[in-house]
């Protein structure tokens, strides 16, 4: 490709899909629906493990960020606030919107109620929390980090974290949000739905983790021209779940 013709694709990149990332997208995408379906006129939200970018690339307006750290490509719409899941510094009710997404699994498991918990606590109209779930999950973990292994002869902190602290199961989720709605006093409907099939994960997952560049391309960019597609593959045995709850007024 000369360089005219990846200036241009550059900039097409740039303009529509700035920051944007195939794996994570089908993470955000799912929580910005939820967002906008609540209704909320201009509701400011909190992002808990938001890292340097959060939801921003996928919902371009200003949002506070919490996290360690915040190492990595910047936002001019995320402002970071330094803190902890399981401990936040706002007092109940802060935020109309809380959301935390694939940060439950990292957390060592006798601090994920706690967390949980915290987020509830601070949100005031909806909290969204979107988490890999149960043993087929765990296992395409494993079998990918055996993989990213044998490639790249290194670790890979994420999904070895996945796999020490184990991921959580459905019943677990439901379970600590209602022993956390009755000890915050506080009621809310409760829905959930999966989100992405093994299967499409896998392939995803599978490009990624290549030392060729030309995979490596398709899965940066190649596949968030698919996104509408990709979208819908949310049936069968799938990674994650998103949990919605909507506070009663």
């Amino acid at each position: 490709m000369n360089s005219n013709a990846e200036n241009l694709v550059r900039k097409f990149f740039n303009k529509f899909f700035w920051r944007q990332h195939p794996e994570a997208a089908l993470r955000y995408l799912p929580v910005v629906s939820e967002i906008e379906k609540s209704g909320l006129m201009d509701p400011n939200i909190l992002e808990i493990g938001s890292g340097s970018l959060g939801i921003t690339p996928y919902f371009k307006r200003n949002v506070d960020g919490l996290d360690i750290d915040f190492s990595g490509p910047t936002s001019n719409f995320l402002n970071k606030i330094k803190g902890q899941a399981d401990n936040l510094p706002f007092r109940k009710n802060s935020y109309d919107v809380v959301i935390s997404v694939d940060v439950i699994e990292h957390l060592f498991r006798d601090v994920r109620e706690k967390a949980i918990f915290e987020q509830l606590r601070i949100a005031r109209k909806l909290a969204v929390i979107v988490v890999p779930i149960g043993k087929l999950s765990e296992e395409q973990d494993r079998q990918l980090y055996a993989h990213w292994n044998k490639i790249f002869k290194t670790k890979n902190q994420f999904l070895q974290e996945h796999i020490e602290n184990g991921l959580p199961l459905v019943d677990e989720i439901l379970v600590w949000i209602d022993k956390s709605l009755r000890k915050l006093d506080k009621r809310a409907s409760v829905k959930s739905r999966p989100i992405l099939n093994l299967a499409v994960r896998q392939l995803l997952m599978k490009t990624w983790i290549s030392k060729n560049k030309y995979l490596y391309y398709l899965y940066m960019k190649g596949y968030l021209l698919l996104l509408p597609l990709l979208r819908l593959a949310n049936f069968g045995n799938c990674y994650r779940r998103i949990f919605m709850i909507e506070f009663a007024s």
